[in-house]
């Protein structure tokens, strides 16, 4: 595939990624993801500078559920701040700088680290006021993630996604990790006084 194919694809990704999202599927995005960094470092177009390809980056970035796949978006995170090291374009008004990438990288490592990071004291370092089930921070949770959301969306089929569409969720999430053997609470079980719709 030539650069222009390549970045023809990269685009086409990202609009899908973004159609996904809009259609509360985020789940959908991660292969799309994983193959937009792929071409992003296949490319060697002159013509595309670091800062141009950290930008891609960020949209990608965008359109994942990041909490959900904290691994493979500090992947990515990592990948655009080489490439903003190594971009000329340094305007903080206009570009995202490697200060403000590295703060996002330290919290998802934080967000990963449950031996020395607890939930609570993740949740106080990073004003996250709603509890969460301790299970999405493992790695178990990334690695099922897709598989699982695939069955959930499977079996929710067409219902609709908007008000009390997230009580369906849960109940359907809950049933579908139980049947593999993971224990999960949903965000309303944990936080009883936050009313959800």
């Amino acid at each position: 595939m030539d650069n222009k194919a390549k970045i023809e694809r990269l685009i086409a990704n990202v609009n899908r990624m973004r159609d996904n999202s809009q259609e509360m599927r985020q789940w959908k995005n991660i292969p799309l993801a994983k193959e937009c960094v792929e071409i992003l470092r296949a490319i060697d177009d002159p013509e595309e500078t670091p800062m141009g390809k950290a930008l891609a980056c960020e949209a990608v970035i965008q359109q994942l559920p990041e909490y959900d796949v904290p691994r493979l978006v500090l992947n990515i995170l990592q990948y655009k701040l080489e490439l903003i090291q190594q971009s000329d374009e340094q305007d903080p008004s206009k570009y995202p700088t490697a200060e403000e990438v590295q703060q996002d990288i330290r919290r998802l490592q934080d967000y990963i680290d449950v031996e020395h990071v607890g939930n609570e004291e993740f949740r106080q370092k990073y004003q996250r006021h709603l509890k969460s089930a301790p299970v999405e921070r493992t790695p178990l949770w990334e690695e099922v993630y897709y598989e699982v959301e695939r069955e959930c969306d499977r079996r929710l089929g067409d219902t609709p996604r908007g008000m009390g569409f997230c009580f369906a969720y849960w109940s359907t999430l809950r049933q579908v990790l139980a049947e593999r053997g993971i224990l999960w609470q949903s965000p309303s079980e944990l936080n009883p006084r936050v009313m959800f719709d």
